[in-house]
């Protein structure tokens, strides 16, 4: 078999200018191997990411192997052994596109971004972004169990090959919101800036499954009213008691909290408004974990009449 050109990246979403990269080796009838990241705060998921890849090549009829890989912290060789690296250089016209100005009049509805689109990744991106998803905000108390059912469901969704997406504050905060902290204030402008991923993944087609405690009413009712006009919206009361909470808490951040080790922890030091406007209460201290999602699944199926 033919040695083949490594490429590496996000390509989110795959433009004329990342083309252009490969263009030097495509010309030569080098083979190709286009490895795509697979990112998890990307509103485009990685397979979709694939699929224009594909698309293009085809259109070209070049010889690529289009494969998805984990997340690439850096990439690293010790000696040399026989693998060409290369710098390419592109024109400075192709240098001013980028995805990011392409996510932009995506949202703008400004339809040139398909001007910058590689050939054949246009067609798979506008298909992708003419089906509407959804939004299902989980919330709920600290250890209630939005994040297992969100799990549950995602691998639910995935083997009927529905995109799903999920959020959590943990991944937000690895990604995201770095900079914020556990204040009220910036508790609040990290569910904003989860609600506006939300909104971006669900224009895009996907089910997003959105696991945060969201314990004020006022943001919750900001949070439907900036989702509501893009994508389908789903409010899910995720119930158990406190005292079952603290049962669960293997962390031990009840106990930390009660001894005022972590400050504005929601059910001890700060408030949990139970929710007033919702689609769905699951209560974990009567349903199993799988008969919760089952319940999810079937009110998404529902809602979007059976996607």
């Amino acid at each position: 078999m033919s040695k083949r050109a490594v490429f590496i990246g996000r390509w989110s979403p795959f433009h004329k200018g990342h083309l252009s990269m490969m263009m030097p080796k495509i010309k030569e009838g080098k083979p190709l191997l286009i490895l795509v990241r697979d990112t998890h705060y990307d509103i485009y998921p990685a397979a979709l990411r694939k699929r224009m890849i594909e698309a293009a090549m085809a259109k070209l009829k070049v010889d690529a192997k289009v494969l998805i890989v984990d997340d690439i912290e850096s990439v690293n060789y010790g000696r040399g052994v026989g693998y060409e690296v290369n710098e390419i250089k592109v024109s400075d016209d192709v240098k001013q596109i980028s995805a990011t100005e392409i996510r932009n009049r995506i949202t703008a509805g400004d339809n040139t971004w398909r001007d910058m689109m590689a050939p054949g990744a246009d067609n798979v991106l506008k298909n992708y972004l003419s089906k509407k998803g959804v939004v299902v905000w989980l919330t709920g108390l600290s250890g209630a169990g939005k994040t297992t059912i969100a799990n549950a469901v995602h691998e639910m969704m995935k083997k009927k090959g529905i995109r799903t997406e999920r959020l959590d504050g943990d991944i937000l905060r690895e990604h995201v919101t770095k900079n914020l902290g556990f204040s009220k204030e910036d508790r609040l402008e990290n569910l904003r800036r989860a609600s506006f991923i939300a909104k971006l993944l669900a224009r895009n087609g996907v089910v997003v499954l959105a696991s945060f405690i969201t314990p004020y009413e006022t943001i919750r009712k900001e949070i439907r009213q900036d989702i509501e006009n893009q994508a389908h919206f789903l409010e899910v009361f995720v119930n158990a008691s406190l005292d079952e909470c603290k049962k669960r808490d293997v962390k031990g951040l009840y106990k930390q909290a009660e001894a005022g080790v972590i400050k504005n922890f929601t059910g001890i030091s700060d408030p949990f408004e139970k929710p007033a406007d919702f689609e769905l209460e699951i209560n974990t201290e009567k349903l199993s974990i799988e008969e919760s999602a089952q319940k999810l699944v079937d009110e998404i199926y529902t809602l979007v009449n059976n996607i």
